[in-house]
């Protein structure tokens, strides 16, 4: 893939993936993790799992084993969730749930470290570390995979041990459903991605996925950079042109919104279809924004990278630089404000079915 100019762009490989969600997995957990919940709950709508209400009713429509598995005589319905960060999205299900047997994974072992040590007590899910979009997942599935590396780990219950084990002890795991939540635009190689859970999946499960949507729409993760590019503050200059080089070099994570056609051929490629798609936006974490100077000090003190990013600034440029940074924010978002714009991310949903 190449940028304006020629200028090659790659993808974040999973080795960097791991040693960046390592180090942000307690930050993103202590501020992030509940912010994505809309949009993980919509996928777990779309996949025809229980519709969760404020009662905390469900409705089914065509997984009946969950409703009294251990009376049916059924086997309990098996979910795939691919990036599981560190788990409340995951627990959440299976505690509201437990009708449900639930799999987990994430790249990321700081993050698997922090689901385990929330999940005691709840003994329907298990989490395991696993790269979605490794040769041995496209070829075996990520569901097979990761269910060899919790059986062959210390942290699974009876009900879990079962329901990963392969009837007959042949062939591949198949679940009953797949989620993705946020994370498909980040996975190196989105194809072998799809492929690994297409083979994770019995014909006619779904497949639900949210990724990042439209850039223009998305301040959450782009107004602070683009404020960082309009400061004129001597001392930055190498700075503001290494964030710039970066931003040129590395895909982006609004790519798979650049080209929905290209999103629709992979996962037909990989065993899907048809296809539906959708957009919604995430607000913000910490509630409505109260003013501009609200608005900034959040998208400061809440995301990592930006925290991250704003601290650097504050470093080779001192106060008048760190400052600067806050005004051209507080534009950013005062403008956002005035177009009644919603101050957080754009979101893209895709929900396919596993063809037979």
């Amino acid at each position: 893939m190449a940028a304006a100019g020629g200028t090659a762009v790659r993808a974040m490989g999973n080795d960097a993936l791991i040693v960046k969600w390592n180090k942000f997995s307690k930050a993103y957990s202590a501020v992030m993790e509940q912010w994505s919940w809309p949009s993980y709950a919509s996928l777990v709508s779309a996949t025809g799992l229980p519709v969760l209400d404020g009662s905390g009713l469900a409705s089914w429509k065509h997984l009946d084993a969950a409703k009294a598995p251990s009376s049916s005589g059924k086997r309990p319905p098996l979910v795939l969730d691919v990036g599981c960060g560190p788990g409340s999205h995951s627990l959440e299900l299976a505690r509201m749930h437990p009708g449900l047997r639930i799999l987990a994974t994430d790249l990321s072992e700081g993050m698997i470290e922090l689901a385990r040590s929330r999940a005691a007590g709840v003994d329907n899910i298990a989490f395991a570390v696993a790269s979605a979009d490794s040769e041995e997942v496209a070829a075996r599935g990520l569901a097979t995979v990761a269910a060899g590396s919790v059986l062959a780990g210390e942290h699974v219950s009876d009900p879990m041990s079962e329901a990963l084990r392969v009837p007959g002890g042949e062939g591949a795991l198949l679940a009953d459903a797949a989620i993705a939540n946020l994370v498909m635009q980040i996975v190196p190689d989105t194809l072998a991605a799809f492929q690994g859970v297409g083979a994770s999946l019995r014909p006619g499960a779904p497949f639900a996925f949210a990724v990042w949507g439209d850039r223009s729409r998305s301040a959450l993760f782009t107004a602070l950079p683009g404020a960082l590019r309009s400061l004129e503050i001597s001392g930055l200059e190498a700075m503001q042109a290494e964030v710039a080089e970066a931003a040129a070099t590395t895909r982006s994570g609004f790519h798979l919104e650049a080209d929905v056609p290209r999103v629709k051929r992979l996962l037909a490629e990989a065993g899907f279809g048809p296809v539906s798609t959708w957009t919604t936006e995430l607000p913000m974490p910490g509630g409505p924004v109260l003013s501009a100077q609200d608005g900034a000090a959040r998208l400061i003190d809440l995301i990592p990278a930006n925290s991250e990013l704003a601290a650097r600034v504050h470093k080779e440029g001192g106060d008048e630089a760190r400052a600067a940074l806050t005004r051209a924010l507080e534009g950013r978002v005062q403008a956002l404000m005035d177009e009644d714009a919603v101050l957080g991310l754009h979101v893209r949903v895709y929900v396919a079915a596993k063809r037979g």
